[in-house]
This record gives structure tokens, C-alpha cells and sequence, in this order.
């Protein structure tokens, strides 16, 4: 992608997080935005770029968190790689399976979430935060990442965030 859209996705991604999501809040389960950004990314430049965009956002999100430093870069990271493969060949940006497979992706990541939790802290009620937070949370990033990959189905719209010399392969 190009860098000014980088630097785009780095200065409001925190801002959009928290102040954006919160009216589409249900039940206290807000969508990722960040992670359905990151498999947009993936889709639409290859997996090396798609994994450094998601240690990059991952790291942005620990530090905006005040979380463990790197425990989500890895997984973002790893998530990007996955789409990055995705779009490689395997599936089309238009294609109804993105959000499946985006719902899919923020569930294995908020099961290693939750595990990690579990390893560290001792004590987590796994099953609860399955069904109550991890579960809702994965279907809703899922559907928002449907309606993201609508919007930029487009062409004109998917030309001006890619370079040049990606563009070639789209």
C-alpha cells in the first residue's frame, strides 16, 4: 500500500478504535477495527507487507493499551501473514468468504488472547469469555470487515491505496 495511507491507518486507528466504535457498541462487544483493516491489507499486498503492517499495528495497540508489549504484534502479525497468503491466489477481494474468514481469524485471536490470559494470570473463566465476549466480538469484526471490503470493492477506490507495482498483480 502506499505510505501515506500507512500514516493514515497509524494516527487515527487509536482515535477511530475508541471514540468511532463505541456508538456500535452492543452489549459492550465493539467490532476490531484494526484487525479488519489489517486483513484488507493482507488481501490486497502480499504476505511479507501484510505481516509487518500487523506487527506494526499490533505494537501500536499495546502501546496504546498499556498492555504486554508484543503479544498482539505477534498474533496481528501472524494474522497478516494469513491474508497476505489469502490473497495471494487462494481468494478474491469480492469474494462473501472474507468475512468468514475474517470472523475466524479475531476468534483464534481472542482464543490465544485468552489462553495467554489464562498461562499468565492464573485463573480466567475461559468458557464465559468464549461465549460472552470472544464469540460476539469475532462476528461483528466479521460483519464490519464485510462492510469494509463492500466499500472498497471498488476499483478506483482499491487503485488509489495500492502501489504501482502491486497493482500490477491485481
Amino acid at each position: 500500500m502506499r505510505p501515506r495511507v500507512y500514516l493514515m491507518v497509524v494516527l487515527l486507528l487509536i482515535p477511530l478504535q475508541a471514540s468511532f466504535l463505541n456508538p456500535l457498541s452492543l452489549g459492550g462487544v465493539k467490532p476490531d477495527i484494526a484487525l479488519a483493516l489489517l486483513y484488507i491489507i493482507g488481501l490486497l499486498t502480499g504476505p511479507i507487507e501484510a505481516s509487518l503492517a500487523g506487527m506494526g499495528i499490533g505494537l501500536l495497540q499495546d502501546i496504546g493499551s498499556a498492555g504486554l508489549i508484543g503479544s498482539t504484534g505477534i498474533t496481528r502479525g501472524l494474522i497478516g501473514l494469513f491474508a497476505g497468503l489469502l490473497g495471494r491466489g487462494a481468494i478474491d477481494i469480492n469474494s462473501p468468504s472474507n468475512s468468514i474468514f475474517l470472523a475466524a481469524c479475531s476468534l483464534l485471536e481472542g482464543i490465544c488472547s485468552a489462553l495467554f490470559m489464562q498461562v499468565v494470570y492464573g485463573s480466567v473463566p475461559f468458557g464465559s469469555l468464549l461465549i460472552g465476549r470472544i464469540l460476539p466480538q469475532a462476528i461483528y469484526t466479521g460483519l464490519l470487515g464485510a462492510v469494509l471490503l463492500h466499500f472498497l470493492s471498488n476499483k478506483d477506490v482499491i487503485s488509489g491505496l495500492v502501489r504501482h507495482a502491486v497493482q500490477k498483480e491485481l
